[in-house]
């Protein structure tokens, strides 16, 4: 099949059929796929009869297949009710980053548990990821060590979602420079992996309390809420 013009083979074809068929009857949206210029390898936007999709031109085609797959995962879980982070009543700057990238600490392995008999080339986006940690490192301002802000909670998260999903050579290569730039989000950041690999992510409850936990260990409730999409109930 094709995306954004560029061919990404089959692997992916039963995987888009059944979840746009779901859409379509399930939500009554149509599923449609676009180019991004910028931002994160792909989004999720759910519109009222639509969700889009739209995957990073930059993106190289061999890592395409992955990068649309994760996505059409993260569409699968929203039909399946797994939960969802959002904004609380009240939010501070920055907060916005860090619901993101606690629902991904969650949400990606979730989804990559899926992907994985598909055997799908992960290559070019660790070594994206690598880069990308490595510059924040070395430009990370004072407040990502400072317990409390919201800095500190994205570093940790970033920290906590390294660890988990980095391949292990190449985080061991990271880890030690984590530590010796952010001390103290690191200790947190450890502190987060215990309480997800402890819930785990292998069922929508699961993933909700890997959520919850995470976000009492950080202490970010006043501007992170986690809806269980099963019921409605906002915590």
């Amino acid at each position: 099949m094709k995306v954004i013009g560029k061919d990404i083979g089959d692997a992916l074809d039963a995987m888009y059929a059944e979840i746009e068929q779901r859409v379509k009857v399930e939500a009554q949206c149509d599923l449609r796929v676009v180019p991004l210029d910028g931002g994160s390898f792909s989004s999720v936007d759910w519109e009222p009869g639509v969700v889009t999709i739209a995957l990073h031109n930059g993106v190289q085609r061999r890592a395409l297949a992955h990068v649309f797959g994760v996505a059409l995962q993260h569409v699968r879980q929203r039909l399946d009710h797994y939960p969802e982070v959002r904004e609380a009543a009240t939010d501070v700057y920055g907060g916005d980053l860090v619901r993101v990238t606690l629902r991904e600490l969650v949400m990606a392995p979730e989804a990559e548990v899926q992907l994985a008999p598909l055997n799908l080339d992960t290559t070019w986006e660790v070594q994206q990821r690598h880069a990308g940690l490595k510059d924040l490192l070395q430009n990370a301002p004072p407040d990502w060590n400072e317990a409390g802000t919201p800095g500190m909670a994205f570093a940790a998260l970033q920290y906590a979602r390294f660890a988990i999903e980095h391949p292990a050579d190449l985080w061991a290569a990271l880890k030690g420079p984590f530590t010796e730039h952010l001390p103290v989000a690191a200790e947190r950041g450890e502190a987060v992996v215990a309480r997800v690999r402890e819930h785990g992510w292998a069922s929508a409850g699961a993933c909700l309390e890997s959520l919850v936990a995470a976000r009492e260990e950080l202490g970010i409730g006043d501007y992170v809420a986690i809806e269980d999409l099963r019921n409605g109930t906002v915590l």
